[in-house]
This record gives C-alpha cells, structure tokens and sequence, in this order.
C-alpha cells in the first residue's frame, strides 16, 4: 500500500467517525473527478455543480455505511444515482434545458469549455464548436446508463473493471454497453454528414 492510499485510509477513518476536517480532505481529492463525472453525464456546467454538492453532501450523511478501502468508486456511484435522479426530473418537467448554459443562466452556449482550445484560430474554434454541438446531440440521445459508461471509459479514461465496480455491473454489461454506445455515436454522426476521425478510431481500436 502506497503513502497515497494510506492518508486516504486515514481519512476514510476519521470522516466515518465523524471528523467533518477529515471529510473535506477527502472532497479536495475527489471534487474533480466528481463534477466532471456530472458534466459528462449532465452536459450542464451548474447542474453538473450542483449535483456534485449533492454528492458529496449525501456521502457526508451516509459515511457510516461506507464500506471498503477506496473512496473513489462509492462518491461516483453516489454521483451517478444523483445524476440519473435529475435527469428524471428533468423529462418529467422538460422546459429545464439540457444544453450548456452561459454563467449569467441567461442563454443556452454552445460551447463547452471541457472542448474548446481558448488558444485555437477562430476558423478552428468555429469547426469545433459545430462538431461539438453534433457530438453533443448524439450524446444526448444514447439512453442513460450507454452515455454514463462512454463518459467513464472514453471520456474520463476508466478502464472497464473500474467502470463495473463504481456501476456495480458485470464486466460483460459494461463491455457491451460500450460498444452499442460507440456504435449508435457512429451512425448518428454520419446520419448527420460528419464522420468524426477521430472517434471513429477510438471505435475502430477495441
């Protein structure tokens, strides 16, 4: 066990017992990949906020029913029940948009700043802002647990057995999920008269 795993453990340790300084170490190692996760899911920058507030505010509440050594796989499970609830919400109340929103919540924005290089030509942000909003679109329509797995394997670079562990789903599921995942980004980008290189080589590879 490295040094790394052990101040964790210790961590763990004491946020179970109560120790709310102890908790808050574990947010500062955690809040990245815990909004990401969200924002990938969410594809909203203040909802993907939001709900990894909730997260962590309902992973402080249930610390004493935390099992195992790492924290990691038990915040983003929590994370991803939290975004499969609002989501939810959302389609029983359809008017809150699914798009990025400008900061001021004034405006949808069609970037999205996860994509776009502030340093790019604006002939080339222009080009990405259009293939961002296709691939943005086709994302939204795979069904929930196919975008939450291409988010976590392709986007947030898990490996599979990690992605089944935080999903609790069989490898087999997760490998499966994946590939109808990648397939159906495919055929609703060429659909659309865009074939993406470099995703279709991502796809192509495994």
């Amino acid at each position: 066990m490295n040094a790394a795993n052990t101040d964790e453990n210790k961590l763990i340790d004491r946020a179970i017992q109560g120790n709310l300084d102890a908790f808050n170490g574990l947010v500062l190692i955690y809040q990245s990949i815990v909004y990401n996760t969200a924002l990938r899911i969410m594809n909203d920058s203040q909802a993907a906020d939001d709900l990894a507030q909730t997260a962590f505010i309902s992973a402080w509440q249930h610390m004493d029913t935390f099992k195992g050594n790492s924290f990691k796989p038990w915040i983003l499970r929590i994370t991803i029940n939290a975004c499969y609830d609002e989501l939810r919400r959302q389609r029983r109340h359809p008017a809150v948009p699914l798009e990025p929103v400008t900061p001021d919540g004034n405006e949808e924005n069609e970037d999205a700043c996860w994509l776009i290089d502030p340093a790019a030509h604006p002939k080339e942000v222009s080009e990405k802002k259009e293939t961002l909003s296709m691939v943005l679109e086709c994302l939204e329509a795979l069904p929930e647990d196919y975008r939450t797995v291409m988010a976590m394997i392709d986007v947030q670079e898990m490996n599979y057995q990690e992605t089944a562990d935080i999903l609790q789903k069989p490898l087999g599921t997760i490998k499966s999920r994946l590939l109808r995942a990648r397939l159906r980004m495919r055929e609703c980008l060429q659909g659309k008269g865009e074939l993406f290189r470099g995703v279709q080589r991502t796809m192509d590879e495994e």
